[in-house]
Parts: C-alpha cells; structure tokens; sequence
C-alpha cells in the first residue's frame, strides 16, 4: 500500500502544531501506521533563518531544509504511512513568496516548481488550511510558553498578508478550508472527517 502525505497548514497562531498532534494521535490510536513531523526541521538552517534579512535567502533556505526533510520521510511513503506535516510548502508560498516582494521578482509558475522539486515531486493527497483572524491568532501566540523560534514571520500587519496567500492558494489548488477559530475539538472533528475520505 502506497503511503498517503497529509498537510496542516496556516498562519502562526491558527493551530496546526495542536491538530496535527490530535490527528496523529487519533490515527495512532485507530492502529493506522503514521508518522509525524514538522517544518522546518533542520536546526542549521532554523538558525540561518533566525538571522537572515532577505527574503529570497528565507525561500532558499525553506526549500532546502524541505528538500532534506523528503528525503527523510522518502522511506515513510514506500511503507505505507500516513505522514502527516505540521507545516509545508503551502507555508513557503504564503509567506515568503504571496505576501513580500518577491511575488513582484519571480514568477509563481517557478515558485510552485520548485517545492514540488523540493518536495520530490511527491503530491500530497490532502492539504488543510487552518483559517483564522491574524488578531485571535496573535492574541494566542501571545499565550503560549513556545513560541516559534523564527519570530520575525509573527506580525500582525504581516499575518493579514499571509492569511490572503494562504487563501488565494487554497482557491487556486483546492485545498480544504477549515475555520480554527472554533473549539479545538470542533476543527479535530472536520480533520478527522477530511482525512477519513482519503483513507
């Protein structure tokens, strides 16, 4: 059985860190052969990325820690896991190509090239989007003990224009919306109800 590429996506503060717990989980629990991970995972560059002031040096640097990332899961896939991504190239395009000025330098034919390359060309069978209001996503970032390293993505102005990219690639590649502004158990409950179709 070929393995199956889940990603929980969206703005800092929207959840996908908790739901993509709750997701592996449930599966866990249900005996589903699973596997969960995150982005970005490589601590170099997490480091590099800390200290970078460029936009285009912040794509390259996601693209290639997402490069070595597949190269690790590659493994998972030819098992049969469900692999489940907290975070992943829907991030890459929302952040640093949608809302900085790198949208007006390069082509989004090339940008989405060169994830999928990235990426191994392997296609993901379901992506979520969490969507929230940048203010109550702010409002929690504000609460949690562990913030993201990388605090210079957590703006308020700068979340607006990502929540428009994650929106306007979610139309473009029909990825499934999901209001996380609701109760945690409530959008656990519409994951669970996305991810049992592809099962």
């Amino acid at each position: 059985m070929k393995g199956k590429l889940i990603i929980i996506d969206g703005i800092d503060g929207s959840g996908t860190t908790t739901q993509s717990k709750l997701l592996y989980n449930f599966l866990k629990n249900n005996k589903i052969k699973t596997v969960l991970s995150k982005e970005p995972l490589n601590k170099e560059i997490v480091n590099l990325l800390i200290k970078s002031k460029d936009e285009f040096v912040d794509m390259l640097l996601f693209l290639i820690d997402r490069r070595l990332h597949y190269k690790i899961l590659e493994k998972y896939f030819k098992k049969g896991y469900i692999v489940i991504i907290d975070r992943s190239f829907p991030s890459t395009l929302a952040y640093q190509f949608y809302s900085t000025n790198l949208k007006k330098e390069i082509k989004e034919n090339l940008v989405i090239f060169l994830n999928h390359l990235a990426m191994k060309h392997f296609q993901p069978d379901l992506v979520i989007i969490l969507d929230v209001n940048p203010q109550i996503a702010f409002k929690r970032l504000k609460k949690k003990k562990r913030r993201s390293a990388i605090k210079k993505f957590e703006k308020i102005n700068f979340l607006k224009k990502v929540r428009r990219g994650f929106i306007y690639f979610a139309r473009k590649f029909n990825w499934k919306i999901i209001d996380s502004s609701k109760t945690i158990k409530e959008v656990h409950n519409e994951i669970i109800n996305e991810v049992l179709k592809i099962l």
